[in-house]
């Protein structure tokens, strides 16, 4: 399935479903996701989180409490500012009440807010991935590959199991690294 270029290089669609491969990936690490809080109900048939906030619930207006979350934030722009780094920062100031979390975003080297995460503001681990991503449409069909490669932003105890679980997929690293 062929998509548009307007697609894949604009803001003009925000809806990028995490590939169910992933997300099996991430119950490997994380167990059963407890909170997605930027999601909608087509990808919640194989997420099954047991909570989930759709565009509608605003979920940068609740608090994040969990045990387990995972985070695909929306892609594109509010006002001049990305959406990836809107959620990544909500994210961030949320992580005192959550004990484990893997966000997706895109790898976009050159952007503050990835660089910012990327140099030390990440207080996990990250997997970069060696291929790109095909993301699920929201009529429940896969894109073609993205443009990008991803990034797996990983938070929790279990960092050794993170990077079995997703070494295969990509380059895995820590904040001990001398690349940051």
């Amino acid at each position: 399935m062929k998509q548009p270029m307007t697609v894949l290089t604009s803001s003009e669609s925000n809806e990028w479903y995490t590939p169910k491969e992933i997300i099996f990936r991430v119950r490997q690490v994380i167990g059963p996701i407890e909170l997605d809080p930027a999601s909608a109900s087509l990808p919640q048939r194989y997420i099954d989180a047991d909570r989930y906030y759709t565009i509608q619930d605003d979920g940068l207006s609740k608090p994040w409490e969990a045990w387990s979350l995972f985070l695909n934030p929306p892609y594109g722009k509010t006002g001049s500012k990305s959406n990836q780094d809107i959620w990544m920062t909500y994210l961030i100031s949320q992580l005192p009440t959550v004990h484990e979390c893997i966000a997706l975003t895109k790898t976009v080297p050159g952007y503050v807010w990835w660089d910012t995460l990327f140099r030390g503001r990440w207080p996990g681990e990250l997997c970069i991935t060696e291929d790109r991503l095909s993301f699920v449409h929201s009529s429940g069909h896969l894109w073609d590959k993205s443009k990008a490669a991803s990034s797996l932003w990983y938070y929790g105890t279990k960092p050794d199991k993170f990077k079995s679980v997703f070494t295969d997929i990509g380059r895995v690293l820590n904040t001990g690294d001398k690349y940051r």
